[in-house]
């Protein structure tokens, strides 16, 4: 599909059935964050309603039906996610279940412009429980010209009912050189260095490459990491304390758990192969704080760390872990290394 990065064998798939109109009605499209998910929903739904002929997988872009679905205001594409409370300056817990009620009312009726009426619930491991309830009435029967996709990095927190019910397209992480040939064709700078940094995430990639926020946000995290393994408990545990208290958002905090755990795992598995004598690093700008850390640490310290930290990682998506705990765990099994004590990594 157009402008789509990796995932070649499942959406060359799915893209004839969409130009043909043989869709499913329902689809989980589920893998990392970052790994193109909403990309390929928001072509899915061009495919579907693009007006261009002869019509191809992804849309045209160039038609009003693309555009129009491209900037959100396409009356036959609805987009579901959480809401910000303005009247609070903070974001709903869930997708609540008059949101999906407003869904259905809108799937009832005969779709305005195109053939197709077309749902994107992102993320619908946000759905309240009276909201998944509400949802499954709709997967049970949906209209015939509807066309639901949930996207979720987090599949298993879905009622088992509803996953039933739709078409699993499970997204995988892509590789270095392919993610490296696309920012190439976009003209983005330092292409190869990006792609591998993206481990696999060419949302990642992308948003390194063309946005010094992004870069700037992943040095402060690279720093924080260097920081907290020179740093003593004391430190360490006002760190945890400060980080945990932060965001009263539960999803908002773990997803600055889940950039830390990401990253700092990342770090981890550079400086253990580093150990190893392997040179292939994901942070090669890194190389001499990779050095440091493991001429500090034991490999295989190292490695189990990488290990667990991914693992946290999970619990972090998959679960409703307790986060004080969890940081406090953290700083207690971070290793001190006394190479970067006192200094600013």
């Amino acid at each position: 599909m157009r402008e789509v990065i990796g995932q070649r064998r499942l959406l060359a798939r799915l893209g004839e059935q969409a130009v043909s109109g043989d869709v499913a009605q329902a689809y989980e499209l589920s893998g990392p964050r970052s790994i193109g998910k909403r990309t390929v929903a928001t072509r899915l739904a061009q495919t579907l309603l693009c007006t261009s002929e002869p019509r191809a997988p992804g849309g045209c872009g160039r038609c009003l039906a693309c555009r129009k679905i491209e900037n959100g205001t396409h009356p036959d594409v609805r987009v579901v996610v959480r809401l910000m409370d303005q009247d609070r300056g903070d974001d709903r817990k869930f997708i609540s279940i008059e949101q999906i009620r407003e869904m259905q009312q809108d799937l009832a009726l005969r779709p305005l412009e195109g053939a197709w009426r077309v749902v994107i619930v992102d993320d619908a491991a946000d759905l309240s429980e009276h909201a998944e309830v509400a949802l499954l009435k709709t997967l049970e029967e949906p209209p015939v010209h509807a066309v639901l996709m949930l996207l979720t990095p987090t599949p298993s927190r879905l009622l088992e009912t509803i996953r039933s019910r739709l078409q699993p397209l499970p997204f995988r992480l892509v590789p270095a050189q392919e993610i490296a040939d696309a920012l190439a064709a976009r003209s983005l700078p330092d292409a190869r260095t990006y792609a591998a940094a993206a481990a696999g995430r060419p949302g990642i990639a992308i948003a390194l490459a063309s946005d010094e926020a992004a870069r700037a946000a992943r040095r402060a995290l690279e720093k924080e990491f260097y920081r907290l393994v020179g740093s003593g408990l004391t430190d360490r545990f006002a760190w945890a304390v400060e980080l945990a208290d932060s965001e009263r958002d539960p999803q908002k905090r773990n997803v600055l758990l889940e950039s830390r755990l990401v990253d700092w795992s990342e770090l981890l598995r550079d400086a253990a192969i580093r150990a190893h004598g392997v040179e292939r690093p994901l942070r090669p700008e890194r190389a001499s704080e990779s050095a440091r850390l493991a001429d500090a640490i034991g490999p295989r310290e190292l490695v189990d760390l990488a290990i667990a930290f991914d693992r946290w990682r999970r619990d972090v998506v998959e679960s409703n872990v307790n986060a004080r705990m969890l940081l406090e765990l953290l700083a207690l099994r971070l290793p001190y290394a006394p190479a970067f004590a006192g200094k600013a990594a």
